[in-house]
C-alpha cells in the first residue's frame, strides 16, 4: 500500500446504518463527497494500492502514523528551540575548550608564572627574561603561519574553523596583542552553520542560527548571557536584509535561549567569576557630567586612532609583499617577533587574560598603580601592537585589546583631573569640584568603547 493522501469527505451525520457501501472510482487528486446534507465534514487520508481502489467506510479512523511522524520531522526541522539549543550546548562546551587549551598553552610557554599578569616582567631583570619575552610570542607566529598554510590547503569547511580555533589558542597563549572573544564568536558561528547543513534542520533557520551562535560564543566567552543577546542583535539581525520586523522578534526567543545554555555551560567549565574585578567607585557630583562628556569625546578619537592605525598596517603589510614577493603565510611570524620586541619595553602589552586590564584599575591587592606618563604611552604602544597582530595575520579579537586601551585611557584621564583638582591655583580654582576616583572613569571608558 502507499499512502497517495486522497481526502475523502464525508458530509453526513456520524452513523449512517441503512446506506449501502459504496465503490469509489478516484484519481490520486481526487476530492469525493457522499450526497447527504451536511452535518459536519470529516477529512480521511485513502490508502490506494496500484491494482484495485478501496472501500472506505463512514466510521473506519484514518491512518496517521506515516502523517504524523512527517508532521513531526518538519516540526524539527523548523523548530528553533531544538537547534538553538544545541547550538547553546555545543558552543559552551568549545569556547571552554578553547579557553582551556589557552592557558595551557600560556603555562607553558611562560613556564607557570602566577596569574598576576604579565607586570613580573617589568619587576623581573631583563637579562633573565628577554629571550622568553622576544622568541615566545614570534614561536606562537611561527605555529600560526603553519596553521594558515594547512588550512588553505585544506578545503573543507569543517576543518577550517578547527584550525584557526587552535591558530588562536596558540596566538593567545604565546602573548600575542589580541583576544578570545573574535574566535569565540567564530565557534558559534562554525557550529550554527554545521547545525544548519545538517538534514535535520532546514536552511531557511541560517540567519537565526548564526545570531543564537554569535551569541553563545560572546555569552561563553565571557560569562555574559545578556551581553551576548545584544550582540547578536545589534551585530547579525539588526543589519539583515530581512524585511519583516517579524523575523527580529521571532529570532529573539532562539538567540536568548542559546546564549543562556552556552552561559551555563561556560561558569560549569570556567566557574561563575566575573572576567575582570570592577573596583569600588562612586559618583561624587553632577559637576563631574561635563566631565564624562569630555571623556567621551575622547574615547571617539582614541577609537578612530585604533582603526586608522590597523588600515595603515594593512597597507604596510601588503605593499611588503607586493615589494619584495614574501609569502603573507609568513606575516605572523613578523607580528609576533614585533610584539616580542616591544613587550621588552611594555609587558602589559602582552595578552594574559584579564589580569593587565585588573593592574590598570589597580583592582587586585598589593598591586602598584602605574603613572599617568605610562598609562598614556600604554594606550599608544597597545594601539601598534594591536595593528601589527591584526594586520600580520594572527588570530584574535579587538574586544579585550580594546578594554585595555580603554582602562588605560580613563585612568590616565581620571588622574589628570584629580591632579588638577589638587593642585589648583587662585586663578583656576577647582577645589570645590568633587571627583570620582580615576577607577570611575578607567571604567565608564573600558565599558562604553564598545556600547
Amino acid at each position: 500500500m502507499v499512502g497517495l493522501g486522497v481526502r475523502v469527505r464525508l458530509q453526513h451525520s456520524l452513523f449512517l446504518p441503512h446506506q449501502p457501501l459504496t465503490r469509489f472510482a478516484h484519481s490520486s487528486s481526487s476530492i469525493f463527497t457522499l450526497s447527504n446534507p451536511p452535518t459536519s465534514p470529516r477529512f480521511y487520508v485513502l490508502a490506494h494500492s496500484n491494482n484495485q481502489n478501496r472501500h472506505v467506510h463512514e466510521d473506519e479512523p484514518p491512518s496517521s502514523s506515516s502523517s504524523s511522524s512527517s508532521e513531526q520531522l518538519e516540526w524539527i526541522r523548523n523548530s528553533g528551540i531544538i537547534s538553538s539549543c544545541l547550538v547553546g550546548l555545543l558552543t559552551g562546551v568549545a569556547v571552554v575548550l578553547f579557553n582551556n587549551t589557552v592557558h595551557e598553552i600560556r603555562d607553558f610557554s611562560w613556564d607557570g608564572i602566577p596569574d598576576r599578569g604579565a607586570s613580573w616582567l617589568r619587576e623581573a631583570p631583563i637579562q633573565d627574561t628577554w629571550k622568553r619575552v622576544i622568541l615566545v610570542p614570534a614561536f606562537g607566529g611561527l605555529f600560526v603561519s603553519l596553521l594558515n598554510l594547512l588550512s588553505n590547503s585544506n578545503s573543507n569547511f569543517i576543518s577550517r574553523p578547527f584550525f584557526k580555533a587552535i591558530a588562536a589558542s596558540v596566538t593567545l597563549g604565546t602573548g600575542n596583542s589580541l583576544g578570545p572573544e573574535g574566535p569565540s564568536v567564530d565557534i558559534g558561528n562554525s557550529i550554527a552553520k554545521w547545525i544548519a547543513s545538517t538534514p535535520f534542520f532546514t536552511s531557511a533557520r541560517i540567519l537565526p542560527l548564526l545570531a543564537a551562535g554569535s551569541a553563545a560564543g560572546l555569552a561563553a566567552g565571557f560569562n555574559a548571557a545578556v551581553a551576548g543577546c545584544f550582540f547578536a542583535v545589534e551585530s547579525v539581525l539588526w543589519p539583515s536584509d530581512s524585511n519583516s520586523s517579524l523575523s527580529l522578534t521571532n529570532s529573539t526567543s532562539t538567540v536568548i535561549l542559546s546564549a543562556v545554555i552556552a552561559s551555563v555551560i561556560s561558569q560549569i567549565g570556567l566557574g561563575s567569576q566575573p572576567a575582570f574585578q570592577v573596583p569600588d567607585y562612586d559618583f561624587r557630583s553632577p559637576a563631574e557630567l561635563p566631565l564624562y562628556l569630555l571623556l567621551g569625546v575622547l574615547c571617539g578619537l582614541v577609537s578612530l586612532t585604533l582603526s586608522c592605525s590597523t588600515s595603515y598596517m594593512f597597507t604596510i603589510f601588503d605593499n611588503l609583499h607586493k615589494a619584495t614577493g614574501m609569502p603573507k603565510a609568513s606575516f605572523p611570524i613578523l607580528g609576533g617577533l614585533s610584539v616580542g620586541f616591544i613587550a621588552l619595553l611594555y609587558p602589559e602589552i602582552l595578552y594574559w587574560g584579564f589580569e593587565n586590564v585588573d593592574i590598570l584599575l589597580e583592582s587586585r591587592p598589593f598591586v602598584k598603580g602605574l603613572s599617568i606618563d605610562l598609562l598614556l604611552q600604554l594606550v599608544a604602544v597597545k594601539i601598534v601592537a594591536t595593528s601589527l597582530c591584526r594586520a600580520s595575520g594572527l588570530v584574535g579579537g579587538y574586544y579585550a585589546p580594546s578594554l585595555f586601551i580603554g582602562g588605560a585611557t580613563g585612568m590616565a584621564y581620571g588622574k589628570l583631573i584629580a591632579l588638577a583638582v589638587a593642585q589648583s591655583n587662585s586663578v583656576i580654582d577647582l577645589s570645590v569640584l568633587e571627583v570620582a576616583s580615576p577607577q570611575a572613569y578607567g571604567l565608564e571608558k573600558k565599558l562604553a568603547w564598545h556600547g
